[in-house]
């Protein structure tokens, strides 16, 4: 977890990104973006678009922060089995392909990004997936906090995609979260929770929730980069 303090005149929290540069040079441009403004990143910002290495580059030149996605923690997983000359069965994966050409910059930049981050002045949280509600933050568990889009009836949180069930219907506040990783839903605004993965890599779009006004903004995708395999799970 890292808490910030909201210094700056705005924060600009943006959606999956998933290599989307050119994406990002258009949202960025239309949050009218300008020194001071903090880029805070809603995780995964590599893998399955056009261009991993410059979002990561361009994210951390502009000063970006962000949270861990998973994504990003496969890349720095593989990071890892790289730099320990270890081997591994799908040594040909796009993870494997992005972590080969980070630089060192890029990998310390990666690994600063928190599970999740709490801005007090904003009365915000900020995670990649999901929190289940009437846990503890501190007892979360990183796993569901990148990977989790549902929780069912009994309790169980799951990265399947329940139609009826998002996690985010269930948080209860006081803060409001802010959240990526659900590109099936689409953009979700509940009571204290804001979803805002509206696909960009899938042809869908990509979106920005500035603060403090929490005012919505997006761009169309350039292309359909990869296309999008349903996680709809049985009702």
């Amino acid at each position: 977890m890292e808490r910030f303090k909201h210094r700056h005149p705005r924060v600009i929290a943006i959606g999956d990104v998933h290599g989307c540069v050119e994406e990002l040079q258009e949202l960025i441009r239309k949050a009218d973006y300008r020194p001071g403004d903090l880029l805070l990143f809603l995780g995964d910002l590599v893998a399955k678009g056009p261009d991993s290495i410059g979002a990561i580059r361009m994210a951390r030149e502009l000063g970006g922060i962000a949270v861990r996605g998973n994504h990003e923690f496969e890349v720095l997983r593989w990071h890892q089995i790289i730099s320990t000359g270890g081997e591994h069965p799908l040594i040909g994966s796009e993870h494997y392909h992005i972590a080969k050409n980070l630089t060192a910059e890029d990998v310390a930049w990666l690994r600063s990004s928190p599970w999740y981050m709490h801005s007090r002045d904003l009365d915000a949280l900020f995670v990649h997936a999901g929190f289940v509600s009437g846990v503890r933050l501190f007892r979360q568990n990183p796993r569901l906090m990148m990977n989790m889009r549902s929780i069912l009836p009994d309790g169980t949180a799951t990265s399947k995609h329940f139609e009826a069930w998002p996690w985010a219907r269930l948080w209860e506040g006081p803060q409001t979260v802010f959240f990526g990783h659900d590109a099936e839903r689409g953009l979700q605004v509940h009571e204290h929770a804001v979803g805002i993965d509206t696909g960009c890599v899938y042809g869908g779009r990509l979106t920005a929730c500035i603060l403090p006004e929490r005012r919505l903004i997006s761009v169309d995708a350039r292309n359909e980069y990869i296309t999008f395999k349903r996680r709809k799970a049985k009702q």
